[in-house]
């Protein structure tokens, strides 16, 4: 079985394999149709991790219209597959809507695993490198530090500053750019093409992507409706990732000085022309622009998204609404990682990424976050698993990570628990190359978000507080359902230059 990793929890099968091994339990399949009736439109790793039990098997088999789906349900089949075998199962499917339709190509997060793709993943593993993290500090602080005094003035508008600044971060990085403080065309450029990204790889949403032949089908036809939706999306990507490209290969050329961004990093070549790209520079530019795409929203590839990416869309703003709504649902964990950040950091300065050892449970806390509401909702089965993570693995609950250090007040991490971040950042060949850099930009925005701010519920019109709900919409993430919250300055010093 020729097959296409795509995240912790399942792996989905190219047509026409030829391989006749014995395939794992599942449920009974219809003629023709497999198991189009039972696969489940929504919080599919609820009906999964039944058919698990059912089956008593943590791998299990259903077939859609021609189509092989292998389900992992635990860490040691994931593990088995997409990392020990990884040399098969790097691959990813064939998108017809995307790639034929809509044109779709240069894109790292959905390429086969070929040459190609080698040569994209290079770059992006040479500048993501650990030991180059510190260089991209200062594009994470200063949007930051920017972030936190928009809150002071405009608390209210919090979910729009916290999408912000994901933008001004990724943007950072990869391109070396400031963005507007509102309005800017980058990132509302982005959010098109995200737009056009999530509804195009929606399962099921385009018939064409189970049944190829229909891409032949001449627009004006009736029901085609998905061929002028690919014909309005056509060269959205390009006109997204080539405009902040083009600005830093000018400035490239008119300056040629060192600068710590992505980009300008690796635009070393002899004798760059100012309109046409070479192929190494169409490397750098794909390269950049699968950043762009993936997490212009985002820290850096943050987390593996529900079947399609190594890291994913917009996953970083998702993974801050789910710790902003559990600061909310649990505010003891908000108390005592305020508690630790009192002791350790004070309250005259930020926490800064050199804190990060001397602060076990906000690790800890961050390590939650990931867990308890994982972006990739198909990684639920084995980030929610009780022999892993005990009885009470559906509560936001940071002490799991810790141990008591004997004699003291404080915690230290525990060596014996799994972290999330193993899971969630994807198996194999596959593994997000920006994890280092996402993992320090999270731990940093909570951090911050924590000693200079206070989270509580909502006040209605009556002056009464609106009890906090844990409500979770369906979709390529899991993202929190809308919800109000209030967040105050926990002292009046709190504006950072």
């Amino acid at each position: 079985m020729e097959g296409a990793a795509l995240n912790p929890a399942i792996i989905i099968a190219t047509r026409g394999s030829t391989r006749k091994l014995p395939l794992p339990p599942g449920p009974k399949k219809l003629p023709l149709l497999g198991n189009i009736l039972d696969m489940p439109s929504s919080f599919q790793w609820i009906k999964f991790s039944q058919w698990a039990e059912e089956f008593d098997s943590d791998i299990l088999h259903l077939e859609v219209a021609g189509t092989n789906y292998i389900v992992l349900n635990s860490y040691d089949a994931a593990t088995d597959l997409l990392e020990k075998r990884s040399s098969i199962y790097s691959g990813r499917p064939h998108y017809t809507m995307l790639y034929d339709l809509v044109g779709w190509t240069g894109d790292l997060l959905l390429m086969q695993y070929d040459n190609d793709w080698k040569s994209h993943r290079k770059l992006f593993k040479q500048e993501f490198h650990p030991s180059n993290s510190s260089l991209y500090h200062p594009h994470e602080k200063k949007p930051l530090h920017s972030f936190l005094n928009s809150l002071l003035d405009a608390p209210e508008e919090w979910s729009k500053q916290t999408r912000h600044l994901m933008g001004a971060i990724i943007l950072g990085v990869a391109y070396g750019l400031h963005v507007q403080p509102k309005n800017d065309p980058d990132i509302e450029a982005a959010n098109k093409m995200m737009d056009v990204l999530t509804r195009a790889l929606l399962p099921g949403a385009f018939l064409v992507d189970s049944f190829p032949i229909l891409k032949y089908v001449p627009s004006w036809f009736p029901g085609a409706s998905f061929k002028r939706k690919a014909n309005s999306w056509n060269a959205i990507r390009h006109a997204t990732i080539t405009p902040p490209f083009m600005k830093v290969k000018g400035s490239y050329i008119l300056q040629k000085t060192a600068s710590a961004y992505v980009v300008y990093n690796v635009l070393s070549i002899p004798d760059p022309r100012p309109d046409n790209l070479s192929d190494e520079e169409e490397i750098i530019k794909n390269t950049a622009g699968t950043m762009f795409e993936g997490e212009v929203l985002a820290l850096s590839l943050l987390l593996v998204n529900l079947i399609f990416y190594e890291g994913g869309a917009d996953t970083g703003l998702t993974a801050l609404l789910t710790f902003v709504l559990a600061m909310l649902c649990f505010p003891h964990a908000q108390r005592e990682a305020q508690e630790e950040l009192d002791t350790v950091i004070g309250k005259e300065r930020l926490p800064d990424h050199g804190d990060e050892d001397s602060l076990p449970y906000v690790k800890a806390l961050m390590y939650e976050c990931f867990r308890w509401e994982t972006v990739a909702p198909l990684g639920k089965g084995i980030l929610r698993d009780k022999k892993t993570y005990g009885p009470n693995a559906h509560l936001f609950e940071p002490k799991r990570w810790l141990l008591k250090v004997p004699g003291q007040r404080g915690w230290k991490l525990n060596p014996d628990m799994r972290e999330p971040t193993g899971i969630s950042f994807g198996f194999g060949r596959r593994v997000c190359p920006g994890r280092h850099m996402a993992l320090s930009s999270f731990w940093l925005s909570v951090s911050s978000l924590l000693h200079s701010f206070n989270i509580t519920p909502a006040i209605d019109k009556d002056g009464n507080p609106i009890e906090p709900k844990v409500e979770y919409i369906s979709t390529l993430q899991n993202r929190p359902a809308p919800f109000q919250c209030t967040i105050k300055p926990r002292s009046e010093n709190m504006r950072h230059s």
